[in-house]
């Protein structure tokens, strides 16, 4: 009975310790990353998984810490620019560098239209409400060393680097398993 009682206070402590200092969990409380990540999903990430600003890629899915207020939040959104990136968006239309990133239409679904969209050798899925009532600005910005550009995967229903700019590399905090 004692090694039953060990072990399985081995393996809480174990799990415990796992999730204090490697993995984290959230719950989406809202649409901004929908089709990847509709609302009430749950995301598992890596803490403090880059050495680096270098080690960040082009359509990672990334948590960053936020202040706004003065109260701090989480927010959960896909990098699209990385440093010296001029990053451009205009209603549907993304260019990085000068180049337009490539939309293939998918379906239409939740009242949305899903696309594909590339930037480079990256590919994830996207979505447009048609019927949005506010869209976000046009932007026109080169990506400062050691910060990054985020979007929300659901284009219209996402505050984002298009409304606050690109976040500083040191606050990210996590990133999709």
């Amino acid at each position: 009975m004692k090694i039953v009682t060990w072990s399985v206070l081995v393996i809480v402590l174990a799990l415990l310790a796992l999730k204090t200092f490697f993995v984290g969990y959230y719950r989406i409380p809202q649409n901004g990353m929908y089709p990847a990540l509709p609302s009430g999903s749950v995301l598992f990430t890596i803490k403090r998984p880059y050495s680096d600003i270098s080690a960040v890629k082009r359509g990672d899915i990334i948590v960053f810490v936020r202040e706004q207020d003065g109260r701090r939040y989480n927010y959960i959104w896909r990098v699209v620019g990385l440093p010296g990136d001029k990053v451009q968006t205009s209603g549907e239309s993304l260019f990085v560098n000068g180049q337009p990133a490539a939309h293939e239409r998918l379906a239409d679904a939740d009242g949305k239209s899903l696309f594909r969209e590339q930037v480079g050798s990256v590919s994830y899925q996207i979505a447009f409400d048609p019927s949005a009532k506010e869209r976000p600005p046009d932007v026109s910005v080169i990506v400062p060393p050691d910060h990054v550009f985020v979007m929300g995967d659901n284009r219209f229903d996402a505050f984002d680097s298009r409304r606050f700019g690109p976040i500083p590399f040191s606050s990210i905090i996590g990133k999709k398993l």
